[in-house]
């Protein structure tokens, strides 16, 4: 792999020296970072469909039946490997192309020494291409839609019930007729339970009008009785809980119409949502096991028209390192809110006509110009790095009703209004990109400014009976980091808020295992011996790209070409020669090779004499 890393391109003129170059080397993905855990790569706006996978992964209920499907079970060949192309793989019967890909991109997520890795051959599978991909920009949307798929092209296998035992429950619905006290019910099968967040301030509140309170069908709404020769009556209608899923799917109804404007609007208000719950009141006398701990908060940041979405997600099995955020005193606290005004003073204080920001701004303006800056960086979130900034105006163009050219008096042009923000973003002559994508950062920097730094305040010594049975990660598509609790209470509202809550059933405990442990994961030999040749392929690459990075070219001089001046200093002392002694030449080294090492080796190849 190595053996044209050094190529010699002959020169020209008088002299035969040949001048020795180093070929540029591509550099290889990232390793994973110190949580040992994979990011997905975003493909363009597939931010919702990422967060939706690590979850799925970080199920045991989920990932472990998908393990135990053999290749005989997918009419996988039994010489399969990623060389062979599934389309001609020679059989009868149709392979189960989703379920192998997403065998295969599990496999990836868990083993591969990658920081990140595709998923363009999982919505492939789908039959789902980048412009389709983008029309599903609702998480919610695209969960059902995800199940579905899964659960047909389990049909027929051994697991074709997984997704109904993991995420199915039932609910029953009453209703009593007020004339005859006749009581109809009707079942119904549920994936998940939309939650109202409108007028709402937590979860359980939510659920108790969903669950406990009994609707009256007076007046207008009044209920026609079967029993009652199919006459308008008087009634009442309430539900109950008749089973529960080991998984509980919460999604939460942020995204409302407004009837007032005849546009969508996105619920900020806080809705607080517990880490343990007791579910007992909303259920029937038969369901017995209703302890639930939250196990994963997908978050959406921006507007209803377009947003980027990232997770939370407990790491059940302790595949990942969670090492514990630093904790805020209260000095840090004061610094940081010092800064955050600081900053605040200096957008609003500045009058430069480069940057457009002045002290007598309107609040309406203001608010305006975060709105403005809030989108843009939210467009830019679900882009991989650079964008131009033609894409970036016509995408916002496609994601608001009003024209930049109708504010351009105000904010000046597009691509000034970007350069007033350096702190945010990085612009060249025709591209931008965000400075800083970690979604942890997002976070006001742990500024915990609407509670008690007391009641906040965790004993951070207590490591070992702690914050080891935490274990929560944030999932930024390619990013991964440790967060706590408290940075999960911050979404409760405001613009980065819960959108989606995921439950899990409390008595559902599992043993502390390791990632590389394959007794627990399952993963299929074939997905094994792939993954090992991917991790050893790419160890050459970054052998190679590190020691590409570490080239030294040192040219040789004869020594009697130059004198020592005082004992110290070196003077070129030969006019009458060229720069290119064709008896020595040029040779590449190691930076890394020490001194004695590096004469020893010039020694050896008759450069020094």
């Amino acid at each position: 792999m190595l053996g044209d890393l050094f190529v010699e391109d002959g020169g020209g003129g008088e002299s035969s020296h040949q001048i020795t170059t180093i070929k540029s080397t591509e550099k290889p993905p990232f390793p994973r970072n110190e949580t040992n855990l994979c990011g997905l790569q975003n493909q363009g706006a597939t931010c919702y469909l990422n967060v939706l996978i690590q979850t799925l992964l970080f199920t045991p209920e989920f990932r472990e039946p998908l393990f135990r499907l053999t290749p005989k079970d997918l009419n996988l060949p039994a010489n399969y490997n990623d060389q062979n192309s599934i389309s001609s793989s020679g059989s009868s019967l149709k392979v189960r192309k989703i379920i192998v890909e997403l065998q295969r991109l599990f496999a990836e997520m868990l083993l591969l020494n990658q920081q990140a890795c595709s998923s363009i051959r999982l919505t492939d599978s789908f039959g789902w291409q980048s412009n389709e991909a983008i029309d599903h920009q609702d998480v919610h949307e695209l969960n059902r839609l995800l199940f579905d798929a899964i659960q047909k092209s389990l049909q027929g296998t051994k697991q074709s019930n997984l997704i109904r035992l993991c995420y199915e429950g039932s609910t029953i619905n009453y209703t009593q007729c007020k004339r005859c006290q006749k009581i109809f019910k009707r079942s119904e099968d549920y994936h998940d339970l939309p939650l109202v967040v409108q007028d709402s301030p937590n979860l359980q509140t939510s659920l108790a009008n969903m669950f406990t309170i009994r609707e009256q069908l007076i007046g207008d709404n009044q209920y026609r009785c079967s029993s009652c020769a199919n006459n308008l009556c008087d009634a009442e209608k309430w539900a109950k809980i008749t089973k529960l899923p080991p998984i509980l799917t919460l999604p939460l109804q942020r995204f409302v119409y407004d009837i007032k404007t005849g546009s969508r609007q996105k619920k900020t208000t806080r809705y607080e949502f517990p880490f343990e719950i007791d579910l007992k009141e909303f259920c029937e006398d038969s369901v017995t096991e209703t302890n639930y701990d939250l196990f994963a908060v997908v978050i959406h940041k921006g507007t209803c028209y377009s947003g980027h979405y990232y997770g939370y997600i407990k790491d059940i099995d302790q595949i990942g390192t969670w090492i514990c955020p630093p904790p805020l005193s209260p000095s840090t606290k004061s610094t940081n809110k010092q800064k955050s005004t600081n900053t605040q003073n200096s957008k609003t204080s500045n009058t430069s006509p480069n940057n457009n920001r002045t002290s007598n701004e309107s609040a309406d303006a203001q608010e305006e110009k975060m709105k403005k800056l809030d989108l843009i960086k939210t467009l830019l979130l679900s882009c991989d790095d650079w964008v131009t900034i033609d894409y970036l105006l016509q995408t916002y163009r496609e994601n608001t009703t009003m024209s930049w050219n109708r504010t351009r008096g105000v904010h000046g042009s597009f691509t000034k209004f970007l350069r007033s923000y350096p702190e945010i973003f990085e612009v060249d002559d025709k591209r931008v990109r965000l400075i800083e994508r970690n979604c942890s950062m997002d976070i006001d920097d742990y500024d915990i400014d609407q509670m008690d730094y007391e009641s906040s305040q965790i004993d951070y010594s207590l490591n070992n009976n702690y914050h080891n049975d935490e274990h929560w990660f944030c999932f930024d598509d390619s990013f991964v980091t440790c967060v706590t609790r408290e940075q999960i209470k911050k979404h409760y509202g405001q613009n980065d808020c819960a959108y989606m809550l995921f439950y899990r059933q409390k008595d559902r405990h599992r043993p502390k295992m390791d990632c590389s442990d394959n007794t627990l994961h399952s993963i299929p030999q074939w997905l094994l011996d792939e993954i090992l040749e991917k991790n050893r392929i790419l160890d050459e690459k970054r052998d190679a790209y590190e020691k590409y990075q570490n080239q030294l070219l040192v040219t040789i001089y004869p020594s009697e070409w130059f004198q020592v001046i005082d004992g110290c200093r070196l003077n070129f002392n030969n006019n009458d020669q060229v720069l290119f002694p064709d008896q020595y030449g040029e040779v590449i080294f190691d930076k890394r090779t020490k001194i004695n090492e590096f004469i020893s080796k010039l020694e050896v190849g008759k450069y020094l004499k």
